[in-house]
């Protein structure tokens, strides 16, 4: 393999000079017999997802690069890849793994102070609620304050519990779960059965400017948990209702939603619904929407919780407010009790490469 330089292709750093405190990010070139598992891939369902996006994609105005505004792959080489995506949007597996090897070059992800990529999970919960307050259903789920302008910082998760946010922002429905509400928060997005049956969706819309924390680990240093995920923090939240505020308060991000009332599935950033196991959501700043992204890594095993391999190719729709870093990647596992569980229990390092074309 060799380094990446630097030109008109990407901005990006090939090699830091840094050591460990270098953040930038260095791509290395690899071949496709560097990716372990990718000859046994099911590449047509990757395909498939690549093909939807790169219609997005090229109507976006930072279609080839990140939020800063840096570079990411060549923009006729990507028109070139979404034009033949957009001629045949279905491929068999064979013929999607021919159509990436023949229009991409893979580059390994990663940092000079993190060679390693960190891959966690989300889900789509679902919660029940109701578009009037009652005393079942009490807890607000809030839409976009009034006046919102990004960049300037709302007030903090214990602020707006406490009725910073009162008369200041819509209510969009009430839930009857403040721990389940929580987890949407972290989530992103979710769904909410009404009492009529009707079900309907929250999404992301904005954040409060604060930075996430995660709670497991102090949780953990001080006793409270043994094991951290997102199961073990829930249920002692649960269980412990009279310190489980403070607790959640201790992250001070607040997420404001939009309600929808006839989406069924979960849908990105980029506004396409997401794929279980082929959408990942990324860090915006750093990386862009649309690439497609093989990862190396593990995953336990949900029925038999054991630690397997876990080596696909996925597409980066989506993103999060608690990825920083360019190989910071959150896997979408979808809806119900496997993909929740799958979520909860995703926390490893693995390689991360980005597919750019040639």
């Amino acid at each position: 393999m060799r380094p990446l330089l630097l030109g008109l292709l990407l901005w990006l750093t090939a090699c830091a000079s840094g050591g460990s405190t270098d953040d930038r990010t260095q791509l290395t070139e690899a071949s496709f017999t560097d990716l372990p598992g990718w000859a046994y891939d099911q590449h047509g369902a990757a395909y498939r997802v690549f093909a939807e996006s790169c219609a997005t994609k090229l109507r976006r105005g930072s279609a080839f690069s990140t939020k800063l505004g840096e570079p990411v792959g060549d923009a006729a080489a990507w028109r070139a890849a979404c034009a033949v995506a957009a001629r045949q949007p279905v491929l068999s597996d064979a013929a999607a793994k021919a159509f990436f090897e023949e229009f991409f070059t893979p580059y390994r992800v990663s940092t000079g102070r993190a060679p390693f990529g960190r891959l966690t999970g989300y889900y789509l919960p679902l919660l029940k609620g109701s578009l009037t307050r009652t005393e079942q259903f009490r807890y607000p789920v809030y839409g976009v304050p009034h006046g919102y302008v990004k960049g300037r910082a709302q007030p903090s998760r214990a602020q707006i519990e406490a009725g910073a946010l009162a008369g200041k922002a819509p209510v969009l429905l009430y839930v009857d779960d403040p721990v389940m509400l929580f987890f949407v928060h972290i989530q992103g997005s979710g769904k909410v059965q009404l009492p009529d049956g009707q079900i309907v969706t929250i999404q992301y819309a904005a954040q409060n400017g604060h930075g996430y924390v995660a709670i497991g680990r102090p949780m953990k240093e001080r006793g409270l948990l043994e094991e951290v995920s997102m199961q073990t923090i829930r249920d002692w939240l649960r269980a412990n209702p009279a310190q489980a505020p403070s607790i959640m308060n201790e992250n001070p991000s607040y997420i404001f939603f939009t309600l929808n009332r006839t989406e069924s599935t979960a849908k990105g950033a980029m506004g396409l619904s997401l794929t279980p196991g082929r959408s990942v959501a990324i860090d915006d700043d750093r990386a862009a929407y649309g690439v497609p992204t093989y990862i190396v890594t593990t995953h336990p095993n949900f029925y038999t919780r054991r630690e397997e391999p876990f080596n696909r190719l996925m597409v980066s729709q989506d993103t999060g407010g608690a990825l920083h870093g360019p190989h910071r990647l959150d896997i979408f596992f979808g809806i119900g009790e496997e993909a929740e569980w799958a979520a909860g229990q995703q926390n490893t390092q693995g390689e991360v490469f980005w597919l750019l074309p040639k």
